[in-house]
């Protein structure tokens, strides 16, 4: 797993709750985990589910609501560090569409040991239906945060809706926005 994800979530375990909560969540889990995480490393997604799992119960927060905050906040990180990527496009689905055909298959030849989601739309009558992640790690809900704080930041007139699950695949409906 990408070094950044670390360091991105590092960053907001610390605004969620403080630097404190940090040091004591990596203190608590010394010798359960590597250590030391820079965004440029590849380090093991059991060290993530650890990390993540522990700083949810000391927020006493839902593991599934905290990754999906996370994705949120991701989408705008992702903007500020990687600005290229969203210059011209013109929709969340434009966008998410471009994760799988584009930035994943980039991040491929930036790293050949990297192992990124497949993340495409499905589409059904000439419209957007479905939003597909299928990874070998369980992070549909950052996923899902991400993807929401995309069609939102983008305005699209579309949402997702209740997820459903078939092995590693996570299926997201595209509804309307209701007004």
């Amino acid at each position: 797993m990408r070094g950044i994800l670390f360091t991105e979530y590092f960053d907001f375990a610390v605004e969620k709750a403080g630097e404190a909560l940090l040091d004591e969540v990596l203190s608590d889990l010394e010798g359960d985990i590597t250590g030391a995480y820079t965004s440029v490393g590849n380090y093991s997604f059991s060290d993530f589910a650890k990390i993540h799992t522990l700083v949810a119960a000391k927020l006493d927060a839902s593991p599934e609501d905290l990754a999906r905050q996370f994705g949120e906040l991701l989408l705008f990180r992702f903007k500020d560090l990687f600005p290229a990527y969203f210059t011209g496009v013109e929709s969340g689905i434009v966008f998410l569409e471009k994760v799988g055909t584009h930035i994943h298959e980039e991040v491929k030849k930036l790293y050949p040991d990297a192992r990124p989601p497949e993340i495409y739309v499905e589409w059904q009558n000439g419209a957007p239906a479905f939003l597909v992640y299928q990874s070998h790690r369980p992070l549909a809900a950052v996923a899902e945060g991400l993807a929401s704080a995309c069609l939102r930041d983008f305005g699209d007139s579309i949402q997702l809706g209740e997820k459903f699950q078939s092995g590693d695949k996570v299926k997201f409906p595209l509804e309307p926005i209701s007004e």
